[in-house]
């Protein structure tokens, strides 16, 4: 299985930027840089810089661009302060900070940087960059022009620079990112003339920054954000719309509207341009086959032209800003007058490979209605869609010309009844449309952008707001839904709908964290621990494929992944994160059979041997000590006070990590043939459990300092001893209990703790963790009105600066409602055959479950009789043998159809 790339060189690269962005492009940007001083060995938190300039005339309309590599806390300008802020996540965020008028003379800019970031393993070190601009005028200071120094004394901001002070000079390795600002979207289109319409006719469109087509004034495809989230160093995805129909005989006319998109947003931790520089860039060609036989191709060349869009502002983290009085109607139509639009000029061809989008494409797929409209104060309407989503609103509204609409987003609602915004950090999240003033009304939805939230605040209504005015669009990569829980139990299915609604927020061209805050990065720990629950509710295998290429394409030299993918951030192989190399191509092999796996398996393989020799050179002794860089261990663990705290040992929970890594490349291996490398590897895996149990396990079976997680991960991967096993689980079941019945577990414990209880007896404890409503549990969420999964167990009263209310990964529990409540377990990889072990638990309720397979649906119901007994039914497809394991017996099962259980096992068979 190769992935269709296309030819770059079948089209030119159209700059999407008007004349002011590119003079400012070309004045450049140069980062200043600091050494340190003699005798330190550790750089501190903060340095300091000082630019002295001289204006010889006044600038006008004076605006200060301005950012460091790892944080700015404060800017100052001839004493007067321009920026504050605390946020030690922000990163490299750039700054674009209004002057007013400059007057001529001398002036002093000062600014303090980070120069570490709590999540980066790197040496501490940092710099800045600024532009300053005003009236068609450019000063951008030379890392020479700087004056740097670290422990500067108080008052230093308002002083010339004394001898403690250095020269800054510029970085020793070139900084990758480009702090431009953003710039309105641009529309580009071309006109042609057809002999006749075609009889087939290929769009094969792209750009660096969104794009959105249109063809004879219509739009192309309903594919929405593209081109999608990717490492656009190494790969850029294109998409492909058949729009013979869209075309006519005589005059055509294509136009595309190019905006910042994820090219040029700012994504945590790089800021805007995070993989490429400026500017915004489209490539197109549209191949046409006309009646006669005879080909053409349109193609992004010097026949385009170029003007302003109406979409003044679009980032993917701060909203949309749309003015209506700037649309130009007609304008991707035949007949349109362009005369007065500019010629578009080329850009530089990047050096990223285009790939043809396989996977499915980000769509609209549903539309919700308000569920309350409050007025907490006169003027501000707050509108409660009742669900977490990912999306945008659509709004119909009439009103004078010129009036602006201001629509803020947010998952909460602070005590005054408005939206509270807090937990999303930098991130603005909030619309701006501007009306035209038409008399018959005015609908309007954004295109480059997308939100997290259940409560939209909209300011700034011509009149009174009814439900009737706005909808929630519900934005997401449109994979096939392939599973479905359904239960009586109000905790069992509040927990599979917020599961399924925080995989439905974060499916968005790539698995991110969370939908909101200034985040929404593909981190490889979320996807590797829900990767399981997610492939029973939809069919994830083009997105896997999808996700892997760009790990791959991300893959440190040395053979490390990327904690994140794209890698926003500069972090590699933390055990628990980059193990996601390995376990989605696992996951997809054992939920979809070798046929489907095999291709990707291939495709993967080299990558995934290099990750593994990664670990294990310097790690001979089986204990995976070295070459944990950025250590996040059990992750958000209830007991952790700061957010790195060492709740289970990192040794122990990474070491468990690389065993279960080992297991399944050897698994991987036998299955495609690789006997060898399967022999290799379960060597190395016989030595990680050998290290492990002498490290960890004590002869009673207690392991490690007693921790949840600690007993969880080496039971759930087989690194026990099989005379422990059952004390170790009993252990940890004590463990449990003596908490008070709860679990103390984080990301990596969390997805694998009930199923590791019931499959050593406590069957029992499991159900009542799993319907526990006291904090901390997944019914504490359900209980205080979640729609979604939290990040936290205490997502309604901890640090909202680290809580996002639609985060997936404890959700990953839900893997465990199909495997154990519905009974329905993958015996053998891609559902060749079924394990059936449902709970037999009057507690669970009546429900009942679904999933779509590779060989069919299987389903299952479940409940409880009138004498208080549990009974159990289980519908097979043909060719799907089962074996189900009810009242402590086994029966086989190979014939397709219904399968009814209760008490006395076996009940009935019915063929459907």
């Amino acid at each position: 299985m190769t992935q269709h790339t296309i030819d770059p060189t079948a089209a030119c690269w159209l700059a999407a930027e008007d004349a002011a962005a590119r003079a400012e492009r070309q004045a450049g940007w140069h980062w200043a840089w600091g050494t340190l001083p003699a005798g330190v060995a550790q750089e501190p938190r903060l340095r300091e810089f000082v630019w002295e300039f001289v204006l010889d005339a006044p600038l006008h309309e004076a605006r200060l661009l301005i950012a460091a590599q790892k944080g700015l806390p404060a800017v100052w300008l001839d004493g007067q302060v321009l920026h504050e802020s605390a946020d030690m996540l922000s990163g490299r965020a750039m700054h674009d900070l209004a002057l007013g008028t400059l007057a001529a003379g001398p002036h002093r800019l000062a600014a303090q940087v980070r120069v570490f970031h709590p999540f980066i393993a790197e040496p501490r070190q940092g710099g800045l960059a600024a532009l300053l601009r005003g009236g068609g005028r450019f000063l951008s200071p030379q890392p020479a022009d700087w004056r740097t120094r670290v422990g500067a004394p108080p008052g230093w901001h308002l002083a010339a620079p004394d001898a403690g002070w250095q020269t800054a000079s510029a970085p020793a390795e070139p900084i990758d990112w480009l702090p431009m600002p953003a710039q309105p979207a641009r529309l580009l289109r071309r006109r042609f003339t057809l002999p006749a319409r075609p009889v087939s006719a290929m769009l094969t469109c792209t750009a660096l920054g969104g794009c959105e087509a249109e063809l004879n004034g219509q739009r192309v495809g309903d594919a929405l954000l593209a081109p999608e989230n990717s490492d656009f160093r190494h790969r850029l995805l294109v998409q492909q719309h058949e729009v013979a129909a869209q075309l006519q005989a005589g005059e055509n006319a294509l136009g595309v509207m190019v905006g910042d998109g994820f090219y040029a947003s700012e994504a945590i931790g790089r800021g805007r341009y995070p993989f490429g520089g400026a500017p915004r860039r489209l490539w197109l060609t549209l191949d046409l086959t006309l009646p006669d036989g005879s080909t053409q191709r349109i193609a992004t060349d010097g026949h385009w032209r170029a003007s302003t869009a109406p979409v003044r502002f679009a980032e993917i983290y701060h909203g949309e800003t749309y003015d209506a009085r700037l649309e130009q109607a007609g304008w991707s139509s035949p007949g349109f007058d362009d005369s007065a639009w500019d010629e578009a000029w080329p850009a530089p061809a990047p050096a990223c490979t285009l790939f043809v989008q396989e996977s499915p494409p980000i769509r609209a797929t549903l539309t919700l209605r308000p569920q309350a409209i409050q007025q907490p104060v006169p003027g501000q309407y707050v509108i409660d869609f009742g669900q977490n989503f990912a999306g945008w609103c659509r709004i119909r509204v009439r009103g004078e010309a010129g009036r602006t609409v201001t629509l803020r987003f947010a998952e909460i609602l602070g005590d005054d009844g408005q939206v509270d915004m807090r937990n999303l950090r930098a991130a603005r999240c909030t619309d701006h449309y501007t009306l035209r003033g038409d008399p018959a009304g005015e609908t309007w939805q954004p295109r480059f952008t997308y939100h997290g939230f259940r409560y939209v605040q909209v300011s700034g209504w011509p009149s009174a707001l009814d439900a009737g005015d706005i909808d929630g669009i519900v934005v997401h990569s449109d994979l096939p839904v392939t599973g479905h829980f359904e239960s009586r139990q109000r905790i069992l299915q509040g927990l599979w709908h917020n599961t399924f609604w925080s995989q439905r927020s974060n499916f968005v061209g790539m698995p991110t964290d969370c939908p909101q805050r200034d985040e929404r990065l593909g981190w490889t720990g979320d996807a590797q621990v829900f990767w399981p629950t997610a492939a029973f509710n939809m069919d994830v295998r083009g997105f896997t494929r999808r996700f892997l290429a760009d790990l791959r394409a991300s893959q440190r030299a040395d053979g490390a992944y990327a904690d994140t993918n794209p890698p926003a951030l500069p972090a590699y192989g933390a055990h628990g994160w980059s193990d996601a190399g390995v376990v989605l191509p696992h996951t997809v092999w054992q939920h979809y059979g070798l046929q489907a796996a095999r291709p990707l398996i291939d495709e993967h393989w080299h990558s995934m041997e290099r990750w593994m020799a990664w670990i294990a050179e310097p790690n001979g002794d089986g204990l995976w000590r070295a070459r944990r860089e950025v250590d996040f261990g059990d992750w958000l663990s209830l007991d952790a006070v700061s957010l790195m705290d060492e709740t289970t040992p990192k040794l122990l929970s990474a070491t468990a990590c690389w065993g279960r890594m080992l297991g399944m490349m050897a698994d991987m291996a036998t299955a495609t043939g690789r006997h060898e490398r399967a022999a290799h590897f379960m060597a190395w895996r016989e030595r990680v459990a050998g290290a492990f149990a002498a490290s960890f396990i004590q002869p009673d079976g207690r392991i490690g300092n007693g921790s949840h997680t600690g007993y969880i991960l080496p039971l759930a991967f087989g690194l026990v001893p099989p005379a422990l096993r059952q004390a170790a689980a009993d252990q940890l079941a004590a463990a449990i209990r003596a908490r008070g019945t709860l679990l103390s577990t984080g990301f990596l414990g969390t997805p694998f703790s009930l199923d590791v209880l019931a499959d050593h007896g406590h069957g029992a404890l499991a159900v009542e963790l799993l319907l526990r409503t006291e904090f901390p549990s997944w019914g504490y969420m359900v209980e205080r009105g979640a729609t979604t999964i939290w990040e936290r167990w205490n997502g309604d009263t901890g640090d909202l600066a680290m809580n996002s209310f639609n985060h997936y990964a404890l959700g990953a529990i839900t893997g465990f409602l199909y495997r154990r409540v519905a009974g329905l377990a993958s015996a053998a990889p891609g559902f060749e055959s079924l394990l059936c072990r449902p709970l037999a638990d009057a507690r669970l309720g009546e429900g009942s479950a679904r999933i779509d397979t590779v060989h069919g649906p299987v389903g299952s119901r479940w409940g409880v009789g009138a004498a208080g007994a549990p009974w159990f039914q289980l519908t097979l497809p043909e060719g799907m043998p089962a074996t189900v394991l009810w009242q402590g017996q086994a029966v086989m099962l190979h014939r397709p159809g219904l399968h009814r259980f209760g008490a006395h096992v076996l009940l009935s068979h019915a063929a459907d």
